[in-house]
């Protein structure tokens, strides 16, 4: 599995079709390792990626 191979998680996504846009909520060691996921699984990047934190 590409995920298990990278030690990443994708846990969920939402899609906004309208816009084209897919977002994707991502456990990851860093943000290249998510990255690499998405290319090798599907052959699409991301065009952005933003480190979050969950809030208490």
């Amino acid at each position: 599995k590409t995920q298990d191979k990278y030690g990443v998680k994708y846990l969920r996504y939402w899609v906004d079709e309208k816009a084209g846009k897919a977002f994707c909520l991502v456990e990851a060691p860093t943000a290249e390792d998510a990255a690499k996921v998405h290319k090798e699984a599907h052959g699409l990047v991301a065009e952005r990626i933003f480190s979050v934190s969950e809030g208490s």
